[in-house]
């Protein structure tokens, strides 16, 4: 379906699909998610070719089903289908390597309001085919309501999310309804935090760990406590082996547009990021692009260009390089060697970062 037919479906009010769609790979399970018509169980046939082969049931009588598939081999291909939907009812996933493999993973953010800015990212990230996805907050406009996730998250990213898992952060607007809740119902992602809330959260992809922070408990989102998330963090970097730490959440504490800098947020996770040697921080909530020169150890590139409407970009004394521009960021990982690039949806690289460890 093209982008204009696409938005065109999106606008006569015709009821977008809700999956399949991917979560929570790790090297060894995955998680694919749907909402069907009716009332059902959920069962999902996997393998690692199209004969399938294997089962996995979600026992639950309901619409919306979630079905663990546990005991895949790392860096494998699987195959899956679902009953209960009438389109796009298979897809395609890859498992996460366990050590020092090469893979890409992108970033998007400040993208839900199912526009054509959202369309044409969407199929800049098609194209890219990155292993897996960072979103940096505000995933749905306006307000982070349920009936809004059909609209501006589904229907746009259909064809991606069913073979390529996207691992986001809460956004201002995710949390304006119920602290997140919508939020929390559509996406499956880890919960190994201590209070096992999943607004935050880390994992880890061949060399690389990530660490997903929730920016917002700071300010709107009530549902945990910021000085909590802090001690994780600490314990949780303390502990990583990998040689590459990746950290992403969503208000910037290194921009120099609309929003800026957020001070708070910087006082009190930065000494945390620079003393467990963080390489890359990726934020959104400014509606551009944006990366700084290391500071400290730690390079801050603001990606908020997803789909909404872009602010202007602005520079400070620590801008490496900015541009208001719809885009998404390109990030390969190969052993010891980093590759950034920052992208417009018709191909062009804007901006780009080499990386290596010793």
């Amino acid at each position: 379906m093209s982008a204009r037919l696409l938005l065109d479906t999106v606008r006569i009010g015709a009821r977008p699909p809700r999956g399949p769609y991917v979560q929570n790979v790790s090297a060894s399970s995955a998680v694919i998610c749907w909402t069907g018509k009716e009332p059902d169980v959920g069962l999902v046939e996997y393998g690692e070719t199209k004969r399938l082969g294997r089962t996995g049931i979600d026992p639950r009588i309901g619409k919306r089903h979630a079905v663990i598939l546990s005991g895949l081999e790392p860096s494998s291909t699987y195959h899956y289908r679902v009953e209960g939907i009438t389109s796009l009812a298979e897809g395609c996933f890859r498992t996460a390597p366990k050590g020092n493999s090469r893979f890409a993973f992108a970033v998007l953010g400040d993208s839900g309001d199912g526009g054509r800015g959202q369309l044409k990212v969407a199929g800049l990230l098609e194209q890219l085919k990155p292993d897996l996805i960072l979103h940096t907050g505000d995933v749905v406009y306006p307000s982070g309501k349920d009936r809004h996730y059909g609209r501006h998250f589904f229907a746009p990213f259909r064809h991606l999310i069913k073979d390529v898992p996207v691992f986001p952060v809460l956004g201002n607007h995710d949390v304006e309804t119920r602290d997140g809740a919508a939020y929390l119902q559509n996406f499956y992602l880890p919960s190994n935090n201590p209070q096992n809330t999943r607004r935050y959260y880390s994992f880890d992809w061949g060399d690389a760990h990530f660490v997903a922070l929730d920016s917002e408990l700071y300010y709107e989102d009530g549902g945990d406590s910021p000085e909590k998330q802090k001690a994780w963090l600490e314990r949780d970097l303390s502990a990583v082996r990998r040689p590459w730490k990746i950290v992403f959440f969503h208000r910037g504490i290194y921009s120099s547009s609309e929003h800026g800098s957020d001070e708070l947020i910087r006082e009190n996770l930065e000494p945390v990021l620079m003393r467990h040697q963080v390489d890359l921080v990726f934020s959104g909530h400014d509606h551009d692009y944006e990366r700084t020169v290391p500071i400290g150890s730690v390079i801050y590139v603001v990606s908020g260009g997803g789909g909404k409407d872009l602010y202007e970009a602005g520079r400070s004394e620590w801008t490496a390089f900015s541009r208001s521009v719809r885009h998404a960021v390109l990030v390969c990982i190969d052993g010891r060697r980093l590759s950034l690039e920052a992208i417009e949806p018709d191909g062009t690289v804007f901006d780009h970062l080499n990386l290596k460890r010793p």
